[in-house]
């Protein structure tokens, strides 16, 4: 990937090279401007049913999990990301849209801290097309799934 002088305050990359969303205002603004302008098409029928855990895998600053938790207001959702300063700002934007049916915690994609048959749906979004080895990473989440 060729990054350029503006792209720097737009790109983060960790301490494995995993790339990461964000990390700047102007690069979160577009990403819930993204999140709010596909919502409708993208969302119109994601709901998931009351009491239902739901794993969303690479939730970032939380431009997604709004419509999730707003859709779903019965169902748990627990959201990952390789980034605390993501998570800490989706948590702050649920929390103050007033939605409690949410927990964030930091995990990787390759490795999460969950049980095989832990969750009952799972829920990725612009996320793989970041990975590596996008296959990989599906397949890890796979046997997440219930």
């Amino acid at each position: 990937m060729l990054i350029n002088k503006n792209d720097k305050e737009r790109l983060k990359v960790t301490n494995n090279n995993e790339y990461v969303h964000g990390y700047s205002e102007r690069e979160n603004q577009r990403l819930i401007d993204q999140a709010t302008t596909l919502s409708e098409l993208l969302h119109s029928d994601t709901k998931y049913p009351a009491g239902a855990l739901v794993l969303e895998a690479g939730c970032g600053i939380g431009a997604q999990t709004i419509t999730l938790v707003k859709n779903s207001p019965q169902a748990n959702f627990i959201c990952v990301d390789i980034s605390e300063q993501s998570l800490k700002e989706a948590k702050d934007r649920i929390e103050s849209a007033g939605f409690r049916n949410a927990k964030f915690q930091k995990a990787d994609l390759f490795n999460l801290p969950f049980s095989d048959n832990y969750f009952d749906h799972i829920f990725v979004c612009f996320v793989l097309e970041h990975l590596k080895k996008p296959l990989d990473g599906l397949l890890n989440l796979k046997r997440n799934y219930l």
